[in-house]
């Protein structure tokens, strides 16, 4: 029986873990746990992702033809992403620009002393996707005096957030750099 279940005074009861045990397994065996069958097929996660994105992909997400679950699960976090920021496609656009300038792309990248932009917004991203902790107060000083309020400095960090999950996620699933930008003119690499 997992230790939160029962206070910690309580544990070492034995007559009262065996009850903790019994009231969960009834609890799981009401339980369907089995694996279903994902209906969705490859292409038509594509389809979705494509439609999300607004332009065709290719066979940019074909190493991900197994998990069809994956491609499906980028199309509705591509959505929730393009809808759910109160900050301006241009400042989003910038963001996930540095995210992706500030990521290591050599051992090199990784060591000595990396300069922040001078830039409040994009100094936040740089700081936000190399050393997060170093956030400081003076930072967010700077931004609200750019004129962001709370809401738009959160959103802000929301943005740094979700650009380096996209920028890591390209790298970890063999996926091309940028597929699912901001910027379907041209890569975020390109965007200054």
């Amino acid at each position: 029986m997992p230790p939160e279940a029962l206070p910690s005074t309580l544990r070492r009861f034995e007559p009262l873990r065996r009850l903790g045990v019994r009231v969960v397994s009834l609890a799981l065996r009401r339980m369907d746990l089995a694996i279903r069958p994902y209906s969705t097929s490859f292409g038509d996660a594509r389809e979705r992702l494509e439609a999300a994105i607004g332009r065709g992909i290719g066979d940019a997400v074909e190493p991900l033809r197994p998990r069809p679950k994956l491609v499906e699960s980028i199309a509705l976090a591509v959505e929730e992403r393009d809808r759910a920021s109160s900050l301006d496609r241009a400042t989003l656009r910038r963001v996930h620009g540095v995210v992706e300038r500030s990521l290591p792309h050599r051992p090199e990248d990784t060591t000595g002393f990396h300069p922040r932009p001078p830039d409040p917004v994009d100094a936040f991203a740089f700081v936000g996707t190399r050393y997060a902790g170093r956030t400081t107060t003076d930072q967010i000083v700077v931004l609200r005096r750019t004129g962001l309020d709370d809401l738009a400095i959160l959103d802000l960090a929301i943005a740094v957030a979700d650009a380096n999950q996209w920028a890591r996620m390209y790298r970890l699933a063999g996926l091309p750099a940028n597929l699912f930008s901001l910027a379907t003119e041209r890569p975020l690499a390109q965007v200054p």
